[in-house]
């Protein structure tokens, strides 16, 4: 039997309460039917994830260095869903490493000139880790706000 692929990454929020999990970002059903559901179902909430993480993350970050990337979060041995895109990443790196990171630039990041605008005090090489925590809230809060709107417009 193959091995059903998920974007969970071990962080479930649903078992809080949530309706949605701020760990893989799926509705609690989708999370409940992820075995029963057809390949293509499944694939629709993949794309769906990535593509609203991608739009969130974008607005923050820009990506100098993938492999550098993807270096570092092996080095520090970071969950992350593989197969999506390199952006997708960002949020799993932050999640982890948010107030502890100083060089974003290390890790193959710049911040975007509207990331930069969020704090007066962060210059080209340093990253206030209090800015990465905040833009990470940021992101998430965005994320979870568009996969609720997406699921209550579902017919």
């Amino acid at each position: 039997m193959a091995r059903i692929e998920s974007p969970c990454i071990g962080i479930c929020s649903t078992t809080l309460g949530d309706q949605i999990c701020r760990g893989c970002k799926r509705h609690s059903d989708e999370i409940l039917n992820w075995g029963r559901s057809e390949a293509q179902a499944r694939e629709s909430v993949m794309q769906r994830i990535e593509q609203l993480t991608i739009d969130a993350v974008s607005l923050y970050f820009q990506l100098l260095d993938k492999d550098q990337l993807h270096q570092q979060l092996e080095l520090h041995r970071i969950r992350y869903t593989k197969r999506f895109a390199p952006e997708c990443w960002i949020v799993d790196l932050l999640r982890v490493g948010a107030s502890r990171i100083q060089d974003i630039e290390a890790y193959g990041l710049t911040l975007t000139d509207y990331a930069r605008g969020l704090s007066p005090d962060t210059g080209r090489h340093h990253t206030s880790s209090r800015l990465l925590e905040i833009i990470y809230q940021k992101i998430n809060r965005t994320i979870l706000e568009e996969t609720d709107r997406l699921i209550c417009e579902k017919p």
